[in-house]
């Protein structure tokens, strides 16, 4: 007690001569603690941020009458004493950030009047157990970054007129994405991310229509992105990165008007890029990369001017960069490398003044300029050394006659690009070149 950042109360003298703490009638002068107004009951505890170390001693199982527990972001460690499950007049416990250990005690399952649980950040393992869906008044149930194994609990469907925040991501489940969750309609927030669900995303989640934020990132989800997600238009964060998605992305997400965030990267998603999503005018960050996407970059995404990144590299996307994304003057990162892009950068992008230095990236492409100011404001924001080295250059000459792609680019389209230039102009602007 003597390390707490607050144990104002707590020991001030006289103390009581059997456990040191101060005399029993004062607990209303300690910090964290409030009683009932008789002042006979204590029914609030609150030591969150306070260097707690050890074990949660089971002896607060006898405070019948809290209401109120709240001891995250401490050193606690040990398991969650079953105690615990005495507390039944408990609405509020919240363990996060601690070093708990061992399954969630299926006691918890006795604190019925319980809105809000919250067991995030701790190191707790085994499955969900079934006596939480005892809990029938929760609002929230928060049990993300432990080591928790077993299959989304079915037993949540019964939840359905209250949880409104269900965040169950970076455990360790398993199994699929049940349809039954579209039925939990009152959720605004759902995070199953960072897990190991297979299978394709139910459709029924397009049900959630006061969802904003929906998270299935970082698990092994394959088939495509159901259209049914455009209806879910209070929408502010959509996370399905780092899963094995193919298709095309649905132009329904175009309607999604309040995303702020919008990751799909490490997937397999083909085809183009919607022009739709030129409606999200609200998206701060867009990250598409490392997929299998093709076709031009949509002009409309120049609509998105409250854009800090633009992530597009890894795809195998043509076309010139438009110039409308130069409107985006509140890009802080742009990253188009290792694509297939052509033509001239466009001198406007001089105007994107709020670009990192040394932080975005042209790289292995087919671009140039011939205006300097162009060359060095891309050179002072190029990740690694000069943008201009690292383009790819394919000779006017390897076309003529040629039916095959030359490392993947359709020489086609390239041959009727008429921003592909000459070896003349190559030369002058890059000296010495190989054709490939």
């Amino acid at each position: 007690m003597d390390n707490w950042y607050n144990n104002t109360g707590w020991k001030t003298p006289p103390l009581d001569a059997t456990d040191g703490f101060a005399l029993p009638g004062t607990e209303d002068d300690w910090h964290g603690v409030a009683l009932n107004v008789e002042n006979t009951f204590v029914v609030y505890l609150f030591l969150g941020s306070n260097s707690l170390t050890g074990d949660i001693p089971p002896e607060i199982g006898d405070l019948t009458h809290l209401t109120y527990i709240s001891l995250y972001n401490n050193q606690l460690t040990g398991s969650i004493p079953a105690e615990l499950g005495n507390l039944i007049n408990l609405t509020y416990l919240n363990l996060y950030g601690n070093q708990l250990t061992d399954s969630i005690p299926p006691e918890l399952g006795n604190l019925t009047n319980l809105t809000e649980l919250n067991l995030f950040a701790n190191q707790l393992t085994g499955d969900i157990p079934t006596e939480l869906s005892n809990l029938t008044e929760l609002l929230t149930l928060h049990l993300s970054y432990n080591q928790l194994t077993g299959s989304i609990p079915t037993w949540l469907e019964n939840l359905t007129h209250h949880l409104r925040a269900l965040f169950l991501g970076s455990n360790q489940l398993t199994g699929t994405i049940p349809t039954w969750l579209g039925n939990l309609t009152n959720l605004t927030m759902l995070d199953l991310g960072g897990n190991q669900l297979t299978g394709d995303i139910p459709p029924e989640l397009g049900n959630l229509t006061n969802l904003t934020e929906l998270s299935l990132g970082w698990n092994q989800l394959t088939g495509s992105i159901p259209p049914e997600l455009g209806n879910l238009i209070h929408l502010t964060d959509l996370s399905f990165d780092d899963n094995q998605l193919t298709g095309s992305i649905p132009p329904e997400l175009g309607n999604l008007i309040n995303l702020t965030y919008l990751t799909f990267n490490d997937n397999q998603l083909t085809g183009s890029i919607p022009p739709e999503l030129g409606n999200l005018i609200n998206l701060s960050d867009i990250s598409l990369y490392n997929n299998q996407l093709t076709g031009s970059i949509p002009p409309e995404l120049g609509n998105l001017t409250n854009l800090t990144y633009l992530r597009l590299y890894d795809n195998q996307l043509t076309g010139s960069i438009p110039p409308e994304l130069c409107h985006l003057t509140n890009l802080t990162v742009i990253l188009l490398q290792n694509n297939q892009l052509t033509g001239p950068i466009p001198g406007e992008i001089v105007n994107l003044q709020s670009l990192y230095y040394n932080a975005s990236d042209f790289c292995s492409n087919y671009l140039f300029t011939d205006d300097p100011v162009v060359r060095d404001f891309l050179n002072s924001r190029q990740s690694s050394g000069e943008w201009e080295s690292c383009q790819l250059v394919l000779c006017i000459a390897d076309l003529e006659g040629n039916d095959n792609d030359v490392d993947g680019v359709d020489l086609a389209v390239l041959a009727n690009n008429s921003s592909l230039i000459d070896l003349t102009t190559f030369a002058e602007n890059f000296g010495s070149i190989d054709c490939l």
